[in-house]
């Protein structure tokens, strides 16, 4: 994977000195180990709107979402993976530990088939086909319900997205 963009200098930096407007926004979003904000956030904060947009839909996924949390991580890590994103990857892993997923299930998520799950087989075919493929879909169909498979469309297109701003702005992990 590519880190969630390392590789060079960040395009767009985080911001180091907030305006109000901005350490509002920041103080809704999740702290790094160096207690402040992830790099992820600093960065969308020059676009204050666009963050809270984004905040609003990552916050139902992450808060209110109708799939489980374990489910959630499958599905974001598998996606982290098939993104090249580094850092959604780093940041997400210690997410699906307390979610429930043990080491080995991760790696069987980094694995090619991804251990079997219909979740990230759909994943998969997203990413290569742009659409769930009859089979696959028939399999989550026989789990989940209409809102669960509608969510798990815009998950999948979440994460992507997040990762095509990380890895394109070179977001890098804190600590870097």
């Amino acid at each position: 994977m590519n880190a969630g963009g390392a590789a060079g200098e960040p395009r767009i930096p985080p911001v180091d000195a907030p305006d109000d407007e901005q350490r509002e926004l920041l103080a809704k979003t999740l702290i790094g180990p160096d207690g402040r904000p992830l790099h992820v956030f600093s960065t969308l904060v020059r676009h204050p709107r666009l963050l809270r947009r984004v905040n609003a839909l990552g916050g139902l996924f992450m808060a209110h979402g109708s799939l489980t949390d374990r489910e959630r991580e499958i599905v974001v890590l598998r996606t982290a993976l098939q993104s090249g994103s580094d850092y959604e990857w780093a940041q997400h892993v210690p997410i699906a530990h307390r979610a429930g997923l043990s080491d080995d299930e991760i790696e069987a998520i980094r694995g090619n088939d991804g251990g079997g799950d219909p979740l990230v087989r759909a994943v998969d075919e997203l990413h290569d086909d742009g659409e769930v493929g009859d089979a696959t879909w028939d399999a989550l169909a026989e789990r989940y319900d209409e809102n669960q498979l509608l969510e798990l469309l815009f998950l999948v297109g979440f994460y992507r997205m997040l990762a095509g701003y990380l890895r394109s702005v070179r977001v890098r992990l804190e600590g870097l």
